[in-house]
């Protein structure tokens, strides 16, 4: 089964409604909800996503990076529904797979392919790079399998990388885990979003370093 950042139309769409949403909010009780910065006079809430910081006009819902670049895609449709999504959050305690989240079942294969397989395919065999490239992400040391970073991925929304390195007779194995709070400011494709765009980012970090 796809997922709705996958289908280009699909997402475009959702896009165009997060901007409209955005436009009903209270800009301030907004950024304190939310941990966020909100910029009155340029109009913008300063959303840290990453390890970089995202900026969403407002009332218009424009996502801009890094030197005013325009965002599209996983990234703007994350911080977009960051600011205003409101679900249930899990009564359980601890770190959670991604298949426990709410309907995570149905994109959990995914989710592994497109995230967690391509993390223990770049680090299975380097895991003293995965540890550098958690360290850029401002990862701090977590205490599950053989290294694990809990990585600030959005300041309400923190997230568990965990590497299990390869050994002569068994592959790599990586995990992506969140907390049970995670449900109330993501929608569960967006929670598989982060996953996936947090993968990404950490390799990318590593080809940097090459």
């Amino acid at each position: 089964m796809s997922m709705m950042f996958e289908r280009r139309k699909a997402y475009s769409v959702a896009e165009a409604e997060a901007r409209v949403a955005v436009a009903s909010l209270d800009p301030m009780l907004t950024a304190a909800e939310r941990g966020i910065t909100f910029d009155s006079s340029a109009g913008r809430f300063v959303v840290p996503f990453l390890g970089e910081d995202i900026s969403v006009g407002f009332p218009g819902g424009e996502v801009m990076g890094a030197s005013d670049k325009p965002q599209s895609g996983a990234v703007a449709i994350v911080a977009l529904h960051y600011l205003y999504y409101r679900g249930e959050p899990l009564r359980t305690a601890g770190w959670l797979a991604y298949r426990d989240m709410p309907g995570g079942r149905d994109f959990s294969r995914a989710f592994e392919s497109m995230a967690e397989s391509i993390l223990a395919d770049r680090f299975g065999d380097a895991p003293e790079e995965f540890v550098r490239v958690a360290h850029a992400l401002a990862g701090k040391a977590g205490d599950t399998g053989d290294y694990s970073f809990v990585i600030q991925a959005l300041p309400r929304v923190p997230i568990l990388v965990v590497l299990w390195p390869s050994t002569d007779d068994i592959a790599g194995a990586a995990h992506i885990l969140f907390q049970p709070s995670t449900p109330y400011y993501l929608h569960t494709e967006d929670i598989a979003a982060l996953g996936i765009v947090a993968a990404e980012r950490l390799c990318l970090s590593l080809e940097g370093r090459k």
